[in-house]
């Protein structure tokens, strides 16, 4: 079994990503696990620091991680547009710490953005942290506004006016409640957002030399047709919330920011449902007739040759999920995986080599036995319901298609929320942003 060998840590695996990679899929059977992140984070590092990576792609909202990549690019000694949203001079990155998901609000995410803001204080190469994901309906166009109203006074106003009827809402979750609830008129939402990002694709031009006269960065020059697809995306997700729609928009989100940015070499951390190859499973499609069922991982190998997945899964342990969506969060004990499934088969080959953790070199696995086989394997995101486990959180799949490579953990925790320590960065505890030093204005505090 020279395919399974023994994990310690990332050092374990990093030799096994080919050099040739440009776009490196990471990713976790479970959305509430401590040791998922920390090897995912550790990969990351090792690969920003002695390889050409620079572009990191997280499974969350554009909106939640804009203003962190701001606030990582940040630097104090240079001082480019001066207008603002916001009177005050100077905002708390912790605002915007708090908008991360339950899953990224921890310790160990929180120290990575400020490793990250270090390393582009160096003149080294600069990294981007960014969202793919298009929940955000009502966030995204508070963003749109904003940079518009810098670049494209006319248009802000004229959005300002024929969208009135959306300015009492702050958030998407109260969006949401009225249209379930048949609370708004919604003819023409969708034509008129789909004509919005027409216009804005035929004035490309226009806004590119706008933003640079602005003195706004590569990443709001890409925005602004971004987030008219965002817009576009998760309307059409609230709508149809069992599409591949999100899968579509991570890929455009790629490929716009592979395009973009120069020597871009791409990390995108996300759940084994997304960046796995759907392919691989019971409901994978290949043709057009089933283009619902596919995926980001499925459709990165499609698109860019050079791609590798690496998958992460665990037997039992405990994590953080919930109930019901919106509902509070919990510490649960995952239940013992099903028999015959591909969790029960590595577990007992690593007792069988006398190891904990291990890794498999997926590409020496097409012709062996389990790992080219249909086998049960679990999936749980953000709701688990441990009650009902074989209906809610398990698939059939092909775990020699799925990935590359697969990291076992076998016994994993829990997330460790954030504490209320102080991070030191760069021996400055006030941890405040000099708004005159960025590129373009906060967003608000929005949840």
């Amino acid at each position: 079994m020279e395919y399974i060998r023994n994990f310690n840590n990332h050092n374990s695996i990093i030799n096994k990503i080919p050099k040739i990679t440009d776009v490196l899929l990471l990713g976790q059977s479970t959305y509430g696990t401590e040791e998922f992140n920390k090897i995912r984070i550790n990969i990351i590092k090792e690969l920003i620091t002695y390889d050409d990576y620079n572009i990191i792609l997280i499974q969350t909202d554009w909106y939640i991680l804009y203003y962190i990549n701001k606030y990582i690019h940040n630097n104090n000694s240079t001082h480019h547009n001066n207008k603002s949203f916001n009177n005050n001079k100077y905002l708390n990155i912790n605002t915007y710490l708090n908008n991360l998901p339950t899953w990224l609000h921890n310790d160990t995410f929180i120290e990575f953005i400020y490793w990250l803001k270090n390393y582009n204080d160096s003149p080294i190469k600069k990294i981007y942290l960014i969202g793919i994901d298009c929940y955000s309906f009502i966030e995204t166009i508070d963003l749109l506004y904003k940079i518009l109203k810098i670049i494209d006074n006319k248009l802000y106003k004229t959005l300002i006016k024929d969208l009135h009827f959306l300015s009492k809402y702050k958030t998407t979750a109260e969006f949401i409640i009225d249209f379930n609830n048949n609370k708004l008129n919604k003819s023409g939402i969708e034509e008129y957002f789909q004509d919005l990002l027409i216009k804005i694709q035929k004035n490309k031009n226009f806004y590119e030399s706008s933003c640079i006269d602005n003195k706004l960065d590569i990443i709001d020059i890409i925005s602004i047709e971004i987030y008219s697809n965002i817009i576009i995306n998760s309307y059409e997700n609230i709508k149809n919330p069992y599409t591949n729609i999100r899968d579509q928009q991570m890929l455009m989100t790629t490929m716009k920011l592979k395009d973009s940015i120069n020597k871009s070499k791409i990390i995108i951390w996300g759940h084994n449902n997304h960046i796995c190859d759907a392919t691989a499973t019971e409901n994978g499609g290949t043709n057009l007739i089933n283009n619902n069922n596919w995926n980001l991982g499925q459709m990165c190998r499609s698109m860019f040759q050079n791609t590798y997945i690496i998958g992460l899964g665990t037997y039992n342990g405990s994590l953080i999920a919930t109930h019901e969506l919106n509902k509070k969060y919990s510490i649960y004990i995952l239940n013992l995986p099903l028999e015959d499934s591909i969790e029960q088969y590595i577990y007992m080959f690593c007792k069988l080599r006398n190891i904990n953790n291990c890794y498999i070199d997926l590409n020496l696995c097409k012709n062996i036995s389990p790992f080219n086989q249909k086998k049960k394997q679990r999936t749980i995101g953000l709701i688990y319901n441990p009650i009902n486990e074989i209906n809610y959180h398990y698939i059939s799949s092909i775990l020699s298609k799925q990935f590359d490579l697969y990291i076992f953990i076998s016994y994993t925790t829990h997330l460790i929320k954030t504490t209320k320590k102080k991070y030191n960065n760069n021996n400055n505890n006030n941890y405040t942003i000099d708004i005159n030093s960025i590129d373009i204005n906060s967003i608000d505090n929005l949840t």
